[in-house]
């Protein structure tokens, strides 16, 4: 007889990661399966819960609200049919008779027959790109900390800038450091930004120093116009940020002359790297990551081990829109896949 006894709880479905996408799956399999929603964290909504909303007097469609939305669907998570494990971290895993007991380094155990991997993403840290003076020279933010001020008085300072400057791309693209992959939502929310910023403070100039501009998924026509309203697009990228008067003053190359442009303020635009905690769920179930050290997805959410599935930024980096769509998608595939299956049975 081994550790778990008839007391450990028995699942349908176990999903790993209590943000947008796990929790849009949980919704959609929840009232045929009976299932649990893990998280590492003690409060569920994952990034998406964490930012805030950049309209001005129009919407800006950044998704925020769809993540707002589904928390206010779920209200206090007592009205759906699954249950939580929150602030628990998975230690080991083994597979018996078709199923998957899961041990947590509190002692705490589950069995589940099904396995869906939404660990998402996290936000670059800025700091280990020193060269930028992120957390030494002062003035310099990120575009995350920016968006999650935005409706709060912190954000007030900016009334006293004259001049601010966004540096795109940073932590992503960048195959010498093999983050060679573009983050999808960076030059997105770099602009919506812009835009509120300048919708709240008028007489700021805004410059973006950019590779090229990726305005991908929906609403091209609205990012479009805020590059060419909103913002003067310098096709530059600084190599180093220096601060010698307390102001940021930009470094970078121009037909081989150096520039030096002096701002109020920077903010550098990180992108999105794979949760930590990807890395080791996919150690601890054995499932392959790819290149870049995403969940490797072989199609329709399909990992590399029977009833394993990925979904939302575990398998990418994804905005929040199509995270939410990606975790209804797999979650609808895995219904499918059981409703053959009880079908052939019977």
């Amino acid at each position: 007889m081994n550790q778990f006894t008839s007391s450990v709880p028995i699942y349908d479905f176990a999903i790993l990661g209590a943000g947008v996408a796990g929790l849009s799956a949980a919704r959609i399999l929840s009232p045929s399966l009976k299932g649990v929603v893990i998280d590492s964290e003690e409060q569920a909504g994952g990034l998406a819960w964490q930012l805030g909303c950049k309209a001005t007097d129009r919407c800006l469609y950044c998704g925020v609200c769809h993540g707002i939305q589904l928390r206010r669907d779920l209200g206090n998570f007592s009205s759906y049919p699954f249950d939580f494990i929150l602030g628990q971290q998975l230690s080991s895993m083994f597979k018996e008779n078709g199923n998957y007991h899961l041990l947590f380094k509190s002692g705490r155990s589950i069995i589940t027959h099904l396995i869906l991997i939404a660990t998402g993403i996290l936000p670059f840290d800025a700091r280990q790109v020193p060269q930028y003076g992120y957390g030494t020279f002062p003035h310099i933010y990120t575009g995350i900390e920016i968006e999650r001020n935005l409706n709060s008085e912190g954000i007030k300072t900016f009334n006293a800038y004259q001049k601010i400057a966004f540096i795109q791309c940073i932590g992503s693209r960048n195959f010498k450091e093999k983050r060679g992959y573009c983050s999808r939502v960076c030059c997105r929310y770099a602009l919506r930004i812009a835009e509120d910023l300048a919708f709240q403070y008028p007489h700021l100039q805004i410059d973006m120093y950019y590779m090229d501009l990726q305005l991908l998924g929906g609403n091209k026509e609205l990012l479009a116009e805020i590059s060419e309203k909103r913002v003067r697009l310098i096709r530059h990228m600084p190599y180093r940020v220096e601060s010698p008067n307390g102001k940021p003053i930009l470094l970078f190359e121009d037909d081989q002359k150096v520039n030096r442009v002096e701002y109020d303020a920077v903010i550098l635009s990180v992108g999105m790297t794979p949760n930590p905690g990807t890395k080791q769920v996919a150690d601890i179930l054995r499932v392959n990551i790819d290149d870049d050290g995403f969940i490797k997805d072989y199609g329709d959410g399909i990992a590399s081990q029977e009833n394993i599935y990925v979904c939302g930024a575990a398998s990418g980096a994804k905005d929040i829109e199509t995270a939410i769509s990606d975790g209804k998608k797999v979650a609808q595939r895995i219904l499918s896949v059981h409703q053959y299956l009880q079908q052939g049975i019977s």
